[in-house]
């Protein structure tokens, strides 16, 4: 009953860093598609797309495989809380505020497990929850993947624990879901946190002398990547077909964003802006001063109780040496790993791994809380509880709140900064450059005389009747070229091309075909591809699989 009380403690505590949100409106966020990307998604699934990779109204109306390459999985919660009667303002809202209390719930069981002590749980949940890199993801850049990523950082952790320790064998598939949701919430998170993840699991089987044990990691890690196969086998194989160029370059090169130590270590600054080259950025760049001098302590307590056999030494030892390889990697010294290891430029922002550092900080402070007893230990706890509320406690309020409704957010004006905004991430290739004015309604003739009779237009699909006069006509529809698309005519595919252009030509990789005389029941729509196909195979095979297995233990 006591370990209930300490996570209610700390959960109400938690309460001021989402209490602004609490209330009708939105909060002003640099990336303010979030409310959009749930209402493309709706899309999709009220179309039968399933799962949902492309979407109608992004690409300036032409279209976009969003969902093939941006993860998913926030969205289609966001969408489950649509359904409940909430506005999609709202849902964004509820999401962040969800993230809040299943970061707490994940720390506080996580260092329960680890330390065994309900008062340092409390504290570790404080310490993660009020860690600076969360307001900023909340309330300044709006990032609310990457955010919902951190709630699930200590659940992986927390499994695999479970695990090695020998606790029951569901936890093998506790693990393996919650690897899929890290693949299906953020990508680059799950880049950056499964190596650390590995050498923890690896450390703490050799300490337990127990490496059988990495087989049942295994299996877990293997139930993972098949739930998710449906969007991980696309990302891999099809990233190819896509603009990335702007995604590493411009304001977006690691070349402007790294991080100095006074920022990294003492500055307590805060600010709604952005981070720039040079060390004059206007929001937090922070690890979080209560965070890293706890986690100092607990490298000293350690050194000194070495030769008392302290269990979590090499624990303490490793961790440190991750976090240190982290802030390296945010620090401009680090320019000649990043300038060799080309993917780490997808990462745009050295300072994006004070999310993964936040979390290893909290674990290595709670080691050195866990270090003390009694008396001292509660001193302790009380005042790194009320530094963090004195410290970083007024960073987690917006800067403006706007009071909108979904009718606002969908007006035509809004609609159209929606439809364009990022317009060059994951613009199909076809596109030479992205288009400078909204897709028409109907198709085009671009030479020939044909008229047409119908048409509509879904999320992955467009269709319609087109009556041609000329001997042939050349026509061209509002949808981007891209692989798995095809073009049918009275039920039957036909060959098609997109429009190469040059730049000065303003066209933008839209599908087009010749038809000839007579009247055409076009369809156009995206299918599968082969690793479309193959991970939506495995992806279906893992849930059956799992729907089995738990039916299994019921009956156990």
């Amino acid at each position: 009953m006591k370990k209930y009380l300490w996570l209610l403690a700390a959960l109400l505590l938690t309460i001021p860093t989402y209490f602004a949100m609490l209330r009708p409106g939105i909060q002003n966020i640099q990336d303010n598609m979030q409310y959009f990307r749930i209402y493309e998604m709706e899309k999709c699934l009220i179309d039968g797309q399933i799962p949902c990779r492309w979407v109608p109204d992004m690409g300036y109306g032409f279209g976009y495989p969003l969902y093939l390459y941006y993860s998913p999985g926030p969205y289609y919660l966001g969408l489950m809380f649509h359904s409940l009667g909430f506005q999609y303002v709202d849902c964004v809202k509820i999401l962040f505020v969800l993230g809040f209390i299943v970061s707490g719930i994940g720390m506080y069981w996580l260092i329960l497990s680890l330390m065994y002590s309900p008062k340092v749980a409390f504290v570790g949940t404080l310490l993660y929850i009020y860690a600076p890199v969360r307001a900023v993801q909340v309330y300044v850049r709006g990032s609310l993947s990457e955010f919902l990523a951190m709630a699930i950082f200590p659940f992986l952790f927390l499994f695999a624990y479970r695990i090695i320790k020998g606790f029951s064998r569901n936890n093998i598939l506790y693990f393996g879901v919650t690897i899929a949701l890290m693949f299906l919430t953020h990508n680059l998170m799950t880049i950056a946190i499964m190596p650390i993840l590995l050498i923890w699991i690896i450390c703490l089987a050799f300490m337990d002398d127990n490496l059988k044990i990495l087989v049942d990691i295994s299996k877990g890690m293997a139930i993972g990547v098949g739930l998710s196969a449906f969007y991980v086998l696309p990302l891999i194989f099809e990233r190819q077909y896509v603009h990335l160029e702007s995604m590493v370059g411009g304001y977006f090169d690691y070349r402007q964003h790294f991080v100095n130590l006074f920022q990294l270590f003492i500055s307590n600054h805060w600010g709604y802006g952005s981070s720039q080259l040079g060390p004059n950025d206007d929001l937090s760049l922070s690890v979080g001063i209560v965070q890293w001098v706890l986690a100092l302590a607990s490298v000293v307590l350690a050194l000194f109780n070495y030769k008392m056999s302290n269990k979590y030494f090499w624990e303490i030892i490793l961790l440190a040496g991750i976090s240190l390889l982290f802030m390296f990697m945010m620090h401009e010294r680090s320019s000649f790993v990043w300038n060799r290891l080309g993917f780490l430029s997808m990462f745009q922002f050295p300072w994006r791994f004070l999310v993964v550092n936040s979390f290893v900080l909290t674990i290595l402070g709670c080691f050195a809380i866990n270090n003390f007893k009694g008396l001292v230990q509660n001193i302790i706890i009380l005042t790194v509880s009320v530094l963090l509320f004195v410290m970083y406690g007024s960073f987690f309020r917006p800067q403006l709140w706007t009071i909108m409704s979904d009718t606002e957010l969908l007006s035509s004006n809004e609609f159209v900064k929606q439809q364009t905004a990022s317009i060059f991430d994951y613009l199909p290739k076809s596109a030479f450059l992205p288009p400078n004015y909204e897709a028409p309604l109907l198709p085009e003739v671009l030479n020939g005389e044909a008229r047409v009779v119908k048409y509509d237009k879904g999320s992955n699909w467009q269709k319609g009747e087109i009556e041609v006069m000329s001997t042939t006509a050349n026509i061209r529809v509002p949808l981007f070229d891209f692989p798995g698309m095809k073009v049918a005519d009275n039920g039957k595919n036909i060959f098609f091309n997109h429009s190469n252009c040059s730049r000065q030509d303003y066209c933008f990789g839209q599908i087009n075909f010749v038809l000839d005389k007579g009247n055409h029941q076009i369809k156009i729509s995206l299918n599968r591809t082969w690793p479309r196909t193959l991970g939506d195979i495995i992806s279906v095979i893992s849930i059956v699989g799992v729907v089995i297995y738990i039916f299994k233990n019921n009956e156990n």
